[in-house]
């Protein structure tokens, strides 16, 4: 049977097989909040710490926590039993309750009334959504219908990897045991700097003192031996002009510095909406609004014009080495993104009638924010002697579906190994004879290579980008400091510039 045919049969009996726990799990739960006052107000007071930037409590952080002193475990127990819990715990180690936000019904957490103790537990299920009270199915809703009432919804985090040998012993499990997918997950820290400039370039902070160093080194355009190709010779082997071989520093690590997303990929992503789920993309809801007197902050006019919720941005990086590509997330939330150029208009007061003004948003008179990351993202060292001198870059923005196998065929190039001596390198470039950053037949050698890429299905694609190891990482700095202008990879979509450190 074709590999990606087997798959695929493989994802769909691993999303049903979850599927049957995930309502099992709810069955149980709405028995303990249909009966339990203080189970009601213990899961909206964990939904609101908001530990990975939603409304999600992850099971495997409270399940030992107690409630009027019972463990929340124990109380599920005792409405079911320990083989049973067990086995969902088994089956389902990212079991997760979401307590939704609700925009277009003004539902939040926060709102919850806790003295309701008619509040569904609820699964969406491939084709239909399950609402459970007390322990019984009462109703269904149609995919993607929009309940206008709270609900707990049980599902499957997205945002966090437990530590497999985290799962069998949990008692001691806390925030600081999960690994987040993305750092700007992570709930306890403010992840983005945001930057208004339109151009890319950007403070000596953000590029890093090494990235830096190397522009002193290689920083002309005129294929000499100081041309700016060379700056990863500086970063990884600490070659300069003078000093023409070097030793691998493996402590090097390539990051995403910064991102700007193009304001039309805005009609693009804002596809997955009013599905109830956490993984909802943001759009504008009311693309008018006014308000009589006085004038509408820029926060009041987010939260009026735009559903809640972040995009999540996935970058695949792939690599010669490695079989399967690094996934790294960026959420961002539609403000960090794009300056929204709101218009405004007053009508004056009269004798009969208060000022009023209006305002109204527009995507096409967007402008896209250079997005700063304080929390740099790992794309991974490069070792040149055994990794190809490309790494590719794959740009998708992630919606909640089933998951899919792709398969991508790449060119892979390696220079020869008469460049090096184990972690020596032996010259600047990768030249025969002379000092070059041109790949050619005599001093590479070419292959191409498979790999396969697991994605969800409904997910959008922004794009690919090559990456090559002679490209520099600072293209020029501005009047001698301190901004510098950085060299920078677009896929249409999504621009993003890259440092070394």
């Amino acid at each position: 049977m074709d590999e990606d045919i087997t798959d695929v049969l493989n994802d769909e009996v691993s999303a049903k097989t979850n599927e049957k726990y995930l309502l099992q799990f709810a069955e149980i739960l709405s028995k303990a909040t249909y009966e339990r006052e203080d189970v009601r107000e213990f899961l909206k007071t964990e939904s609101i710490k908001q530990f990975d930037k939603n409304y999600d409590v992850l099971y495997l952080l409270v399940k030992n926590k107690e409630i009027n002193g019972n463990s929340f475990r124990d109380i599920l127990v005792s409405y079911s039993s320990k083989e049973i819990i067990t086995e969902i715990e088994s089956n389902v180690p990212l079991l997760n309750i979401l307590v939704p936000e609700i925009m277009m019904f003004n539902i939040k957490p926060e709102n919850l009334n806790i003295k309701d103790n008619e509040v569904p537990v609820v699964v969406s299920e491939e084709i239909e959504t399950s609402l459970y009270l007390n322990g019984e199915k009462e109703l269904s809703l149609e995919k993607g219908e929009v309940p206008n009432f709270h609900v707990f919804v049980v599902n499957e985090n997205s945002r966090v990897i437990v530590p497999i040998d985290e799962i069998g012993d949990t008692k001691n499990l806390n925030v600081s045991s999960i690994q987040f997918k993305s750092p700007n997950f992570d709930g306890t820290k403010e992840a983005i700097i945001k930057t208004d400039t339109k151009s890319t370039m950007t403070d000596f902070n953000f590029v890093g003192p090494r990235a830096l160093t190397a522009f002193t080194h290689f920083n002309r355009n005129d294929g000499s031996i100081y041309q700016k190709a060379f700056q990863r010779d500086y970063l990884y082997y600490g070659i300069t002009p003078t000093q023409r071989s070097g030793s691998l520093n493996r402590s090097m690590s390539e990051y995403l510095s910064y991102i700007s997303i193009n304001p039309t990929t805005y009609f693009k992503v804002s596809d997955q909406v009013d599905t109830g789920s956490n993984s909802d993309d943001p759009y504008i809801q009311n693309y008018e609004t006014t308000q009589k007197s006085r004038e509408l902050s820029q926060e009041e006019l987010i939260d009026r014009m735009w559903t809640k919720g972040a995009y999540e941005f996935r970058f695949e990086v792939i690599t010669s080495t490695n079989q399967h590509p690094q996934i790294v997330y960026v959420p961002l939330k539609p403000y960090e993104i794009w300056n929204f150029n709101i218009t405004h208009e007053r009508e004056h007061s009269t004798w009969f009638s208060s000022s009023k003004h209006i305002y109204k948003i527009n995507p096409n008179n967007f402008t896209a924010k250079n997005i700063f990351l304080q929390n740099k993202i790992s794309l991974g060292k490069w070792h040149l002697a055994e990794e190809s001198l490309y790494r590719y870059v794959n740009i998708i923005e992630e919606d909640e579906s089933i998951d899919k196998t792709i398969t991508m065929t790449y060119e892979s190039t390696k220079v020869h190994t008469n460049k090096f001596n184990g972690d020596l390198k032996l010259d600047v470039g990768i030249g025969k004879g002379t000092v070059t950053a041109d790949v050619t037949e005599s001093n590479t050698i070419r292959e191409n290579k498979t790999v396969n890429i697991i994605r969800k299905e409904k997910s959008d694609d922004l794009g690919s980008v090559r990456i090559y190891f002679y490209e520099p990482i600072i293209e020029t700095i501005i009047g001698g400091g301190p901004l510098c202008v950085m060299k920078t990879y677009n896929t249409g979509h999504v621009t993003f510039g890259i440092t070394v450190e």
